[in-house]
């Protein structure tokens, strides 16, 4: 049974221009994001981002002491009563990331609803709550000191819930008084605000016997780590070493067509070129060749003629290509690892770059949340080979973590739409 508990949120002082100090997720923003969002000393960075140059242990320390100087002169302020809250966020893709999905899929703009509470943290995947992702031990390390410095989470771990009948998300647009993708709301939101294209939005519940509704209704219910699997970790041991019991999740429906899974593509460097195309004669064809990576090429990646057919774009400077695995050998892979979600991944990392990296994963594979980020490192020299992969659909990551019981490597699915840091933030008691 999931546990889950309204509380009372902190959130930026309304009475501020918000727009300037929130931010992204600490885990996708780079060196430039963090000049851009630093350069405001109000910004919810200061408490949430470690600068890459900066020691973990500096962090931690000035961390804390923004937070405390954010409270004491109100920047951030505590709500009155305890609440469970509707997230929302508007936002639209870039057509690049756009060409992944298959057209029947796509859409102008997408309008996402979650619940934000509290959750009863449980060991993963050993009651109703699963991860589906393989984690840094040095980052579970930070989130924890950060949160055990801060007594503060910042932004909600995102899991997902199957619900067919849409109970929830009906409730949210009735309570709100519209319906998705239209947006004429009949209650003020608590927050508004604009962060790189993307409008995000909160409103409080308090009604008692919607609460008690809610509370009732998410009780049946397994939910599916999509984003924050370091913060969750890092919960967990809060929970063991601390007594601290729960953590605050947004719930968000998976079969909402606006809550979207894409891939990680990634950028890779020091290894033997000669190396690398050893390992790709073994067990690839060249299945489509170009100097674009247009229609034609998404077409032909995503095109597959059996579970066991795995493709993965590849751009390594000159020509954009896409590999196909040999089905046979992949079948084998499958059964021997009895997995099969995730094959394209998993051949990725097991015949291509676990074999011919010669650094550290965390030091020379870079996760990019679009082809061009991806294609851009490998044009700047910066790295040397691109790897664009297939999106994933949310029945795909239910099987891996709920039947398959198996983790994906790191950085494999980018849940979509990201929610940002400092909407809605809670002190932990």
């Amino acid at each position: 049974m999931v546990d889950i508990r309204p509380f009372k949120a902190a959130i930026l002082n309304p009475e501020l221009q918000i727009d300037k100090l929130v931010c992204p997720v600490y885990d996708t923003i780079d060196a430039a994001g963090y000049r851009k969002y630093a350069g405001e000393k109000n910004n919810i960075i200061h408490v949430t981002t470690r600068r890459k140059d900066m020691d973990r242990d500096e962090f931690i320390g000035l961390a804390a002491g923004e937070l405390e100087r954010f409270i004491s002169s109100k920047i951030i302020v505590n709500r009155e009563k305890p609440a469970f809250y509707i997230y929302g966020i508007m936002y639209s893709l870039q057509p690049e990331i756009l060409a992944l999905i298959p057209e029947t899929e796509r859409r102008n703009r997408y309008f996402v609803f979650g619940l934000v509470c509290l959750v009863r943290v449980e060991e993963p995947g050993e009651g109703d709550i699963a991860g589906h992702e393989n984690i840094f031990e040095i980052n579970t390390v930070e989130r924890y000191r950060l949160m055990k410095a801060a007594m503060m989470n910042f932004s909600p771990i995102a899991a997902e819930y199957s619900m067919p009948d849409h109970g929830l998300n009906n409730m949210f647009e009735e309570y709100l008084g519209f319906k998705r993708p239209d947006f004429a709301p009949k209650r003020k939101p608590l927050v508004d605000v604009t962060l790189n294209g993307s409008r995000h939005l909160l409103w409080e519940i308090t009604d008692d016997r919607l609460v008690w509704k809610i509370t009732e209704m998410v009780s049946r219910l397994k939910l599916l780590i999509l984003d924050g699997h370091h913060r969750y970790t890092a919960a967990n041991q809060m929970r063991k070493k601390d007594g601290i019991e729960y953590t605050m999740v947004m719930l968000m429906e998976g079969g909402d067509r606006a809550l979207l899974l894409l891939p990680w593509h990634r950028a890779v460097r020091n290894f033997g070129v000669s190396d690398l195309e050893r390992r790709i004669g073994e067990n690839f064809s060249i299945e489509w060749q170009g100097d674009k990576n247009n229609e034609e090429f998404y077409s032909v990646l995503r095109r597959r003629s059996s579970e066991y057919d795995v493709r993965l774009g590849m751009y390594d400077g000159k020509k954009f290509s896409i590999l196909r695995a040999n089905e046979k050998a992949v079948k084998k892979l499958s059964e021997k690892r009895d997995e099969t979600v995730g094959l394209d991944l998993i051949v990725l990392h097991e015949w291509i770059i676990n074999p011919v990296i010669r650094g550290k994963p965390e030091e020379d594979v870079s996760f990019n949340a679009s082809p061009a980020e991806a294609v851009a490192k490998v044009d700047s020299g910066e790295f040397n080979v691109a790897f664009i992969l297939n999106p994933f659909s949310i029945k795909d990551v239910e099987r891996k973590a709920f039947i398959e019981r198996r983790n994906f490597p790191q950085k494999s699915t980018l849940f979509l739409p990201k929610v940002a840091e400092g909407i809605v933030m809670r002190r932990i008691e």
